[in-house]
């Protein structure tokens, strides 16, 4: 069933004191090094590791070092921290709002322990209210250590709401993970989002959509990627699978080359590609831009919005972003586009470009595109700074 993030609201969440905000199908996070854009696409991610396999509040917010770690530090009197999403239907009318709050409990002798405060889930069509839990009428704090949706006695009533979760995909690959994965150790708690199993993933999807999956990658490499023929996946002697890339030269039968081989770009290409093949519900990405030409990051926003048109319901995708590049794209408006900004000592803040006066202005004042609007206010103020360090 076909869903998608359409509001997002924050509390106390790393670097967010408190944000709100509409997502569309498509969404551009902007923003400065270090303002949290990453930490805003983790606060989906923490929805999702708290329901998948495995899973549980205990374990996402052990993932992140504990209540205080994830905790914004501007957060004052009122500590729990919040996440809340409203879920979209096919018909994209609301259909689902949820609401977890948590803080801690023990210390000292007692080991730290995150509670639920809050946790709300409510059908928005129905009217029906699956879930309404508050500390203060439920006074075990050992059931509150566990939200309703991560329990499979409970969450069959609200399953589709919990698959939506556990189907979300983030993205942030790394070349070097690909190249030499028996080089870097495996981690003991989560998945990777990071490459290191890419191969293992692909191997273990059916032949026939693992084939279809990689003649249309090919497609798209031979586009972008001189000279390039033909990529297959093969294994090794030792059952290891490989991508094997051929390549049109002097010799009649070309040139091979295995990932390792690979150029970082088309390395972060293969992966790109395959992420918005693979899945329809929402996708998160890192700076896709990485390694990347400037006339390849250029066809980004059209390529995700390709790739959402051959589904048969239009797939979210999420992406953070610092490249001029990639924004300079006439397709691109103002209601996708999320700008990330340091308020001083008080966080984040969030803002939806398409609400800010002075972008709508510009915009309006003549054939700029949203990078020329949202780029230079991501720009550190004493960046020009750098070239006058004469301390080294």
């Amino acid at each position: 069933m076909f869903m998608r993030i359409s509001k997002i609201k924050l509390v106390n969440w790393k670097n967010f004191k408190r944000a709100e905000v509409d997502l569309e199908y498509r969404v551009f996070l902007v923003g400065p090094n270090a303002c949290g854009k990453s930490n805003f696409l983790d606060a989906i991610r923490f929805l999702r590791d708290i329901v998948r396999q495995g899973g549980s509040l205990q374990e996402a917010v052990q993932l992140r070092d504990g209540v205080s770690t994830i905790r914004c530090t501007a957060a004052r009197k009122n500590s729990d921290v919040t996440i809340g999403i409203v879920l979209n239907d096919i018909d994209d009318k609301p259909e689902w709002e949820y609401e977890l709050s948590f803080n801690q409990t023990g210390g000292g002798i007692t080991d730290l322990r995150a509670i639920v405060k809050r946790e709300y889930l409510r059908n928005l069509k129905t009217g029906r209210t699956f879930i309404d839990r508050k500390r203060d009428r439920e006074p075990n704090d050992y059931l509150l250590g566990f939200t309703h949706i991560e329990q499979a006695t409970i969450n069959k009533d609200f399953q589709s709401f919990v698959e939506f979760l556990n189907e979300i995909s983030y993205l942030h690959l790394i070349p070097q993970l690909i190249r030499e994965p028996s080089s870097f150790l495996k981690a003991t708690k989560g998945e990777d989002y990071y490459g290191r199993d890419f191969f293992d993933r692909i191997s273990k999807l059916n032949l026939k959509t693992r084939n279809s999956y990689i003649r249309k990658i090919e497609k798209l490499l031979q586009i972008v990627v001189p000279q390039l023929e033909k990529l297959v996946l093969i294994t090794d002697e030792k059952g290891i699978p490989h991508f094997e890339a051929n390549f049109s030269q002097w010799r009649p039968h070309g040139a091979k080359q295995i990932e390792k081989q690979f150029s970082d770009g088309t390395l972060r290409l293969i992966g790109l590609f395959w992420a918005l093949l693979d899945g329809n519900k929402t996708l998160l990405l890192e700076e896709p831009e990485l390694s990347l030409h400037s006339a390849v990051i250029s066809q980004l926003p059209d390529v995700i919005y390709q790739f959402q048109k051959r589904k048969n319901t239009r797939r979210q995708v999420i992406v953070t972003t610092h490249s001029y590049d990639l924004l300079n794209n006439k397709g691109i408006s103002p209601e996708e586009v999320i700008l990330v900004e340091p308020e001083g000592k008080e966080g984040s803040i969030v803002h939806l470009s398409a609400k800010l006066p002075e972008i709508k202005a510009l915009l309006q004042s003549g054939n700029l595109s949203i990078a020329d609007a949202v780029i230079h206010r991501t720009a550190p103020a004493d960046a020009h700074q750098l070239s006058l360090f004469n301390e080294l």
